[in-house]
């Protein structure tokens, strides 16, 4: 008897977790991105923009500390609105005073077209860079005022325009990035 009350308060605990889990997931689906209230800052205003596999790419990036994150981004099925990818999140201990100074991408989706925009934006969604149709690169946000601190998370952030359902669909693949800071 005695085992069956652990076996059941178990179970209600971890179906507590998992409902809560749920919630969390819920509230970061609700969470709405609207580009007229984000700096977009473009890839081409940006010092230095290197691809990640050219000579002065990635290697030439070089700071204080560093860390990378890999996730795998949403499937795009309906057309006019945003997909936000999951966060990528600086390891804990990441100090809030550096600021990031160089961050790489490199991202992919099955049946892209040019119809999706796409951006890599910090986790306050305040800002964005915009690398629509740029798959794989590395740029300076060192100029970038505010500074970006060291230890916010980033996403992916997706729009297909137009209305409807995407045919065929847009299968999000892994994206990841690569932080260096000071």
């Amino acid at each position: 008897m005695k085992m069956n009350k652990t076996l059941l308060a178990l179970a209600v605990i971890t179906s507590a977790f998992t409902m809560n889990a749920l919630a969390v997931e819920q509230k970061d689906v609700e969470l709405q991105f609207d580009p007229s209230t984000v700096e977009i800052i473009s890839v081409d205003q940006l010092e230095s923009p290197r691809a990640l596999k050219s000579e002065g790419g990635i290697e030439a990036f070089a700071a204080a500390g560093a860390w990378t994150k890999v996730v795998y981004n949403p499937s795009l099925y309906t057309a006019g609105q945003w997909y936000l990818g999951p966060l990528m999140s600086a390891p804990a201990g990441t100090s809030p005073s550096a600021t990031v100074q160089n961050i790489t991408w490199q991202w992919n989706i099955w049946n892209y077209n040019s119809n999706l925009t796409t951006y890599l934006c910090e986790s306050t969604l305040s800002q964005c860079v915009n690398i629509s149709g740029n798959f794989g690169a590395g740029a300076n946000l060192s100029t970038v005022i505010p500074a970006i601190p060291a230890n916010r998370s980033w996403r992916y952030a997706f729009y297909y325009a137009g209305s409807g359902t995407i045919s065929p669909t847009l299968i999000g693949q892994n994206g990841s990035i690569a932080v260096t800071y000071q």
